[in-house]
């Protein structure tokens, strides 16, 4: 089963597909489009801001999510506060990092979000805050 995609690029491009070849490790990777098939799209990791795995490529425009940590909900790693530099905040838990890569693993804590996972690029932040 592929798994959709969007990766968000920090001059403001957005790509919808899948990935076969997508690793942390890498400096590059490809978006094989998600309307219509057409030509695999070279992703450079220094030009990405996200990495989103999503359950759809609609999501919700008029959602809002939550801007706290559910109790009952407990997730593997480091519970933290994402600000990136375009102002965009993301409240969740750092699940995978090593940092000597480019960036890290984050799952957001409201689960009715769309993004079920995200690969963020460190170089993308304007702040990480770790919660207690």
């Amino acid at each position: 089963m592929e798994q959709r995609i969007v990766v968000n690029m920090r001059g403001g491009a957005i790509h919808k597909g899948v990935t076969h070849d997508f690793s942390p490790k890498q400096g590059t990777f490809h978006v094989l489009p998600a309307e219509g098939g057409g030509v695999p799209i070279r992703v450079n990791m220094d030009d990405m801001k996200a990495m989103f795995w999503v359950k759809d490529y609609l999501g919700n425009r008029d959602f809002v999510a939550r801007r706290d940590f559910d109790p009952g909900r407990t997730a593997e790693g480091r519970r933290a506060i994402l600000t990136f530099a375009d102002g965009e905040t993301i409240w969740g838990t750092v699940t995978e990092d090593d940092p000597s890569g480019p960036g890290f693993f984050f799952v957001p804590s409201d689960e009715r979000d769309n993004n079920m996972k995200i690969f963020v690029v460190r170089n993308s932040l304007k702040e990480l805050r770790w919660a207690p």
